[in-house]
């Protein structure tokens, strides 16, 4: 599942390469994963990209008439959804594809989902409260304004188990499955442990490794991902999914739990209590 410092650089990506590109035809070959119609898409014809940007697991990308946005396709990729840039739009993809933008210059973005699971709205500027779940949304992780002092107030009316915590968009918007063990395991606290268990220095701790580990991250990906946007990189975290290896801070072996969502964490580095 794409989370914060994944969509964080695809955003950047297309920004990058397909800002200020003329939309020639939008078409929804699998129609189930978007919200809007084909009237709709057909009156996107002609709009000129705006540049991408993100919101928690929400990829959101303007169509501009005379500079103003008109509407905002908002993709949730959800399990397996991925977008693909291609330069070449007879190239094939081998992944239902979910939506189809023809670009000028013989360009064309992809949203492709072998498990049919995404979500992508296309709204109005001022509508993207009527998505589920938008208004609801907390901070994004790395959100500025995101402060400590923040942090700490926020955490207190949250409850539940931290890793359960941590991918509650509620909470704080943006990490998922994967980076919830990595933060856990940064933070040196267990995924099962109540928040309400924490003490002032471990919240503080977590917080702290919460930053750390998605700004890393990012920079990260920023180097391994593009141009290839559809591609996802996990190889380089330090423990989730690698549960029977060494933890790479004290070598005893890492413990996995569960099946497709799988936790993994050191139960030496993490103590539960």
């Amino acid at each position: 599942m794409p989370e914060l410092p994944d969509l964080t650089v695809v955003a950047e990506e297309l920004a990058r390469r397909i800002t200020g590109a003329r939309l020639l035809e939008a078409s929804a070959p699998t129609p189930i994963l978007v919200r809007a119609t084909p009237e709709e898409l057909a009156g996107l014809k002609g709009c000129i990209l705006g540049a991408a940007t993100r919101r928690g697991k929400f990829l959101l990308l303007p169509f501009e008439r005379d500079g103003a946005a008109q509407r905002i396709l908002a993709a949730n990729s959800m399990l397996a959804g991925r977008f693909w840039l291609l330069d070449d739009g007879k190239a094939r993809v081998r992944a239902r594809t979910g939506l189809r933008l023809k670009l000028d210059h013989g360009r064309e973005l992809r949203y492709v989902d072998r498990e049919m699971l995404g979500k992508l709205y296309l709204v109005r500027p001022d509508a993207l409260d009527g998505i589920p779940g938008w208004s609801e949304m907390g901070p994004d992780a790395d959100d500025p304004t995101l402060t400590l002092d923040a942090f700490r107030r926020r955490i207190r009316h949250h409850p539940g188990e931290l890793k359960s915590l941590l991918r509650n968009p509620r909470f704080v918007a943006g990490i998922g499955n994967a980076y919830s063990d990595e933060i856990l395991w940064r933070a040196r606290l267990a995924p099962l442990r109540k928040r309400s268990s924490l003490r002032d220095e471990e919240v503080d701790r977590l917080y702290a490794a919460m930053r750390e580990v998605l700004a890393e991250a990012t920079e990260r990906l920023r180097t391994l991902v593009p141009p290839d946007i559809h591609e996802q990189h996990r190889e380089f975290l330090q423990v989730h999914l690698r549960g029977g290896q060494p933890c790479p801070r004290c070598g005893r072996e890492l413990r996995q739990i569960g099946g497709s969502e799988a936790t993994t964490f050191c139960r030496t580095c993490q103590p539960p209590f």
